[in-house]
């Protein structure tokens, strides 16, 4: 595409020579022959390397005297058009449903995707754990990738004939402009606590970058249960859908709730309809899951009998209360919770129907936010019977000394605690000092199947630790 035609969706004027462009990118390393690259005020110290590559155009926020620099006011507004064009503004051919949240963005999206599925209506996901484009699967970098990759999708999924689009939404998607200029069928609310501090610095800036992408919907499904869905209400621009396990005056209402070990069993009910969802995974929170579930696909045409047939048959996603197949007279469940509310709300579903003791396998994040690690310590102790404190992704940090930030929080409450920085041992403690009836919960690192220690990752896969350990290998 010439340059000419790939300005034409901005206000840019260009007065240099045309050339012909194969990629766009926000990374300098990227950049060669054929390249346009784009860069933010944190960024234009990169702009002598990518010209050096071959770049044939840098935009950038300021003024340059290099002829091949042209200035915009915001750099990460005009990537995103110039990616959309760059591909045919393909998205406007799909219908764009986003999921945002601290916790229950990929449970929500996967339950999108299996009821529009099950439905007969063509449907790709971008989700965290996995991307689906015509069927076929494959592993993902990002929650939301980043925009030249994300328009690449979009372009592939609109070519391949499919109709929806189910993806997630990051917070940090949101606040570099990765979606911007796209319009959603429905956006989803599910939940707002603490978290990605070291990114957005405050609370406020976290919550606002999620507030952004209720001005680009028609149709926003907001979680009223909690703390800050007034705000989120408040930002809508379209159509606002409610829904609640607790406040009868939201467009959908959870009744009647009961929780055991293998299903989570209540009565959705709405405006002139009323059905009863059965869960095969547990917790109240992914009542409220599925309820934002429901929310969108009624909404898009789909029956609630519909919904809840394909909710039946809905088995979870991978590290997300994935409840281990083993032969064993306890229960492993491995879950993805990495912020303080999100391991209450995981703990609390457990004690619903536990049986014995919880034991809890658990870490945080190293180069993360640290106000979080002692919460966390905290949450784990009031919620459990014994805890194991391990590595999570400790990155650069040293791991003691994330441990020693969990320990501070665990202080306030008493209970068995076993210190282990290696996780695989952490994890043949816990399977080896477990009761019957206990369950052994391990959570932070989900899907994941890797550690990342100082700049590379490391194999840990939870699974095949568990598996090796009870087999006896």
């Amino acid at each position: 595409m010439l340059i000419s035609r790939l300005l034409k969706a901005t206000d840019i004027v260009y007065k240099g020579q045309d050339a012909d462009i194969s990629f766009i990118t926000d990374d300098s390393r990227k950049c060669g022959k054929g390249t346009v690259f784009v860069c933010s005020k944190k960024t234009e110290c990169y702009i002598e390397d990518a010209l050096k590559r071959g770049a044939e155009l840098v935009i950038a926020e300021g003024e340059y005297e290099n002829e091949r620099c042209i200035s915009v006011d915001d750099a990460k507004k005009t990537y995103a058009l110039l990616c959309s064009t760059f591909f045919g503004d393909a998205h406007r051919r799909l219908r764009l449903i986003a999921v945002t949240g601290t916790n229950g963005k990929t449970t929500v999206a996967g339950m999108l995707y299996s009821i529009f599925t099950a439905a007969g209506k063509k449907c790709s996901l971008i989700s965290t754990v996995e991307n689906i484009i015509s069927g076929e699967s494959a592993e993902a970098d990002f929650t939301t990738p980043e925009c030249f990759s994300l328009h690449r999708m979009f372009y592939d999924i609109a070519e391949s004939g499919t109709e929806y689009c189910i993806m997630e939404a990051s917070s940090q998607g949101l606040s570099e402009g990765r979606l911007y200029g796209l319009h959603f069928d429905a956006a989803v609310f599910t939940n707002l606590t603490e978290d990605h501090l070291d990114f957005h610095g405050t609370v406020e800036n976290y919550k606002n970058a999620k507030l952004s992408l209720f001005s680009q919907c028609d149709r926003a499904v907001i979680n009223k249960d909690d703390l800050f869905s007034a705000e989120f209400i408040a930002a809508s621009k379209g159509k606002v859908i409610t829904y609640s396990a607790k406040q009868d005056a939201a467009d959908f209402t959870a009744k009647c709730i009961k929780y055991d070990e293998n299903v989570t069993d209540y009565a959705v009910v709405g405006d002139s309809m009323i059905h009863r969802i059965k869960l095969q995974i547990p917790g109240e929170f992914n009542v409220l899951n599925s309820m934002a579930a429901i929310a969108v696909a009624t909404g898009s045409g789909i029956s609630l009998e519909d919904c809840a047939t394909a909710l039946r048959s809905f088995y979870g996603v991978r590290g997300r209360m994935e409840i281990m197949n083993i032969n064993a007279p306890f229960r492993v469940i491995i879950d993805y919770a990495h912020t303080p509310d999100g391991l209450r709300q995981t703990l609390l579903s457990l004690k619903s129907f536990r049986k014995n003791r919880i034991i809890t396998v658990f870490g945080c994040g190293g180069d993360r936010d640290t106000s979080k690690r002692a919460l966390m310590g905290e949450t784990v102790a009031k919620f459990s019977d014994v805890a194991v404190v391990t590595s999570d992704n400790p990155r650069t940090e040293e791991p003691e000394k994330i441990i020693d930030d969990i320990l501070e929080g665990m202080k306030k409450v008493k209970i068995p605690v076993y210190i282990q920085k290696n996780r695989a041992k952490a994890i043949e403690y816990a399977l080896k000092t477990a009761q019957k009836d206990d369950i052994i919960l391990l959570c932070g690192k989900g899907h994941e199947t890797y550690q990342i220690v100082g700049e590379e990752k490391i194999p840990c896969d939870e699974r095949k630790i568990v598996l090796d350990c009870l087999s006896g290998v």
